[in-house]
């Protein structure tokens, strides 16, 4: 598993896409790389395409738009079947009611055949994906451990099929209960490292392209709720964030304590229903509170 809370492209995407020179660009990739933490994994080929990814994501609007994009993630990552499934959730963390399936490359038959056993309710996958939303989950580390006799039914299909390798997450709404649910599977995906560092950096902004064009009225009901609801002070800071900036960086700009940034870091990512800064800022692009 993979935690995301360092993981921040925001800075290096604006400072792209404006034309920075070679120069400057090489301070924003080492500067990226100090945030994310492992830093072995990635060259600065892997974040350019990163970089390229997130921006085309914000402007996605239409399905065959986000077929682009799941196409420019196949392209840098080893995932033949890419598959995304909306669902709403219940209080006990299970599905209570698939929305929209988002099939980019599953063969249909293999979809349809999941959907008619209703393998969702005794995929493990599914499960633990649920139970640690946000973070990236192999596959084959999951169904090693499920041994009841419904999910070795599944798990023999999926073995059969070529799914059981792979890297799945899910990403929640918690105001609604609306959760994305996404599947990468290829035999070679699970091999290095990298490829779930670059998911980790891609799993919010795929999250919202995909709410975006399946559930439209969601989002545009999120821009108006945040825009009434953060502060101009909120909205100030969360803008420092998208540069880059530290706490004690903020506070220098804003002649404020370091206490008081983080206090209204708080009440953002609670507005926003997000735990951390990389998920604030994605949310704010994508909703429009925000500008590149």
């Amino acid at each position: 598993m993979v935690n995301t809370k360092k993981l921040t492209f925001f800075h290096a995407t604006t400072h792209l896409i404006r034309g920075y020179n070679l120069n400057n660009l090489n301070i924003l990739i080492i500067f990226i790389f100090r945030m994310m933490g492992n830093t072995s994994s990635l060259s600065k080929k892997d974040l350019l395409d990163a970089l390229e990814i997130i921006n085309y994501s914000i402007h996605v609007k239409k399905e065959k738009e986000l077929r682009n994009l799941f196409g420019k993630v196949q392209y840098i990552l080893p995932s033949r079947l890419i598959a995304c499934g909306i669902v709403k959730i219940n209080a006990g963390i299970k599905i209570d009611k698939i929305l929209k399936i988002f099939n980019h490359s599953f063969p249909n038959d293999l979809i349809a055949f999941y959907l008619k056993l209703q393998y969702q309710k005794v995929d493990p996958v599914v499960r633990t994906a649920l139970q640690n939303e946000g973070r990236i989950v192999r596959r084959t580390v999951i169904f090693k451990n499920y041994h009841d006799k419904l999910r070795k039914e599944y798990i023999k299909d999926a073995s059969d099929i070529g799914i059981l390798t792979g890297l799945s997450f899910g990403v929640c709404e918690h105001a609604n209960s609306i959760t994305t649910l996404f599947s990468f599977c290829d035999k070679d995906i699970e091999r290095h490292r990298r490829h779930e560092i670059i998911l980790g950096v891609l799993m919010h902004h795929l999250h919202l392209s995909v709410l975006k064009c399946c559930l439209p009225k969601n989002i545009q009901k999120l821009e108006s709720t945040y825009s009434d609801t953060l502060t101009t002070r909120e909205k100030e800071i969360l803008k420092w964030v998208k540069e880059g900036k530290t706490n004690w960086e903020i506070s220098c700009i804003l002649n404020i304590s370091e206490s008081t940034i983080k206090y209204h870091l708080k009440n953002i990512f609670i507005k926003l229903d997000v735990t951390n800064r990389c998920q604030a800022v994605a949310r704010a692009i994508h909703t429009k509170l925000l500008d590149l």
